[in-house]
């Protein structure tokens, strides 16, 4: 059977698609499909697969040439690409599959695009059954397995062997999957539940030696929501990949997302630097003790987050990337001053400030629909009308404090975290502090790409009046503090041209929906948000027995 798995188009002129990184380094995207990469594995291998990543290249006619089935795997910043794709396969009379946290979640727009079969839930347990119906013969069916978690130590190495990893900036592996905490406003619980579940060393390893022989150096991301969800546990693993990584010489440098309550752990901050994680993605959130509470995010209280911050910069040699949220219920009138000041004391550079998302599917969502406070253009599958990302997104619900407060404080934090100055100087900051241990060879292409895009980034913020005295001043402050740091500078930099790019976009966005609320009155604003508000049933297909 001739398969065709596709990665939809991710949408332009959004924070978390980093054209403009990729562009200066010279690849084509940030990172291949490791869901779908992960699903080829579990078909027959038997089959003719072909995978498209529509941000590396677009769906030619070509593409759908004798092809059986399509693939598609989607988030919700795919959706509308995604349906697209769906249709497009339609109309040639090729049957569609598709799944991913959008349509686990929000299923309906994909069966008014006509898929013929729904995957709601993980590849591992809705493969097999999709395998079976194929070979019965049964033409439509939903798959409803959320319920039913996914053993992850039997799930098999990705098929990197499908993409060519030289498209992209880095490549990802999984350790683990879902998280143990509850809060209130992440989906990831509602896409695996509380249940954190790992896989074997072994079998990490085995991604790893997968990667290393296929030729890749360079930046491997574990794409998991929390690394360090069972912190006994992820001990002996990362002593593991830490042995791993010195006897092949560290080809690699690691990143990942963890709690800010690693800090906590200096055995555990040790195991990091042994690894050479250098990029660490920490969910903040606020400094206000009562909204995280609040939020049912208590891990992230009773200890100082810039003492905390500064644990990982000197013990783990990481830098640190938040994200910061407003409008949570129970927040303070000077949330943006506290803001500004935990991010000048932690000096995070990689700043994504937003007003809570309410995702579809979380308790979040659930409890402001519950409460009248949810925006109808907020629901699951209306959510894109409005925004490319939840930064540009502005408010999606009434917000316990006035919400021309709300989208004030977002501009203004927004501001202090981009301001080229400040930014530049938290780098170097940073930089200056970091215990790490570059590892500048690991190859030559990566040597080479890497020489090539520092020259760029010299040549861009040379160029710019805004960035020309801030960075140059920066790279000399870590050049005489601590040159190991350089490194890191230079990757800082890069993320800053892309959030310079970006910040037009969402100025203007936000600046929209302040001046309709200013003109139109808070009363009458808030009425036309929280209007009518219908719920489309899941139109029926067949269950296949399922």
């Amino acid at each position: 059977m001739r398969v065709l798995l596709v990665w939809p188009k991710f949408s332009s002129f959004s924070f978390w698609n980093f054209e403009k990184v990729s562009e200066i380094i010279g690849v084509k995207y940030m990172t291949p499909p490791l869901g779908l990469l992960t699903v080829a594995a579990l078909l027959p291998r038997d089959w003719d697969l072909r995978v498209v990543d529509e941000n590396v290249r677009m769906l030619e006619d070509s593409d759908f040439a004798g092809v059986d089935l399509v693939l598609v795997s989607s988030k919700i910043v795919h959706r509308l690409r995604a349906l697209d794709v769906i249709r497009l396969a339609r109309s040639r009379g090729i049957r569609v599959a598709v799944g991913g946290p959008d349509p686990t979640l929000t299923p309906q727009p994909y069966v008014d695009a006509g898929v013929d079969y729904l995957c709601r839930g993980e590849g591992e347990v809705i493969v097999p059954r999709l395998l079976a119906d194929i070979e019965r013969g049964v033409p439509h069916a939903v798959y409803d397995a959320r319920a039913e978690l996914a053993d992850v130590t039997k799930t098999p190495p990705p098929r990197f062997d499908l993409i060519n990893h030289r498209d992209y900036i880095y490549v990802g592996v999984q350790y683990s999957r879902g998280c143990p905490y509850h809060c209130e406003f992440c989906n990831v619980i509602d896409i695996f539940s509380n249940k954190y579940r790992t896989k074997t060393l072994e079998q990490v390893l085995a991604e790893f030696d997968t990667v290393y022989a296929l030729g890749y150096r360079g930046q491997l991301d574990f794409f998991d929501d929390n690394l360090i969800g069972d912190m006994k546990a992820v001990k002996p693993f990362l002593r593991g990949i830490a042995d791993w990584m010195k006897a092949h010489r560290y080809p690699f440098q690691l990143s990942t997302s963890v709690t800010l309550n690693l800090a906590k752990d200096p055995e555990l901050l040790d195991l990091f630097r042994e690894c050479r994680f250098k990029y660490l993605l920490v969910g903040i959130e606020s400094p206000d003790e009562e909204a995280l509470k609040q939020a049912d995010k208590p891990q992230n209280t009773g200890f100082s987050i810039p003492e905390a911050c500064d644990a990982i910069y000197r013990r783990a040699g990481a830098t640190v990337h938040s994200g910061f949220l407003l409008g949570l219920d129970g927040e303070s009138a000077d949330i943006a001053d506290r803001i500004c000041d935990c991010v000048d004391a932690c000096s995070i550079p990689w700043v994504m400030a937003g007003v809570v998302f309410p995702l579809p599917g979380t308790r979040l969502a659930q409890r402001l629909d519950r409460e009248g406070r949810l925006f109808e253009i907020a629901r699951g599958d209306r959510v894109l009308e409005v925004a490319r990302d939840q930064i540009s997104a502005g408010l999606m619900f009434r917000t316990e404090r006035p919400p021309a407060d709300v989208l004030r404080d977002l501009v203004r934090i927004m501001h202090h975290a981009f301001d080229p100055e400040l930014y530049l100087a938290r780098c170097a900051e940073v930089a200056s502090r970091l215990n790490t241990l570059p590892n500048l060879f690991p190859g030559a292409y990566v040597f080479f790409r890497n020489l090539r895009t520092f020259a760029r980034l010299c040549v861009a913020m040379t160029r710019s009046k805004a960035t020309r005295r801030p960075f140059w001043k920066a790279l000399w402050h870590v050049v005489r503090k601590n040159p190991a740091g350089v490194e890191a500078l230079a990757t800082l930099s890069v993320l800053y041209l892309h959030f310079q790019s970006m910040l037009p976009y969402c100025y203007e966005q936000l600046g929209k929906q302040r001046a309709e609320l200013d003109a139109m009155g808070e009363e009458a604003w808030l009425a036309g948000k929280l209007g009518p508000q219908e719920r489309p049933a899941l139109a029926a297909l067949g269950t296949g027995g399922h």
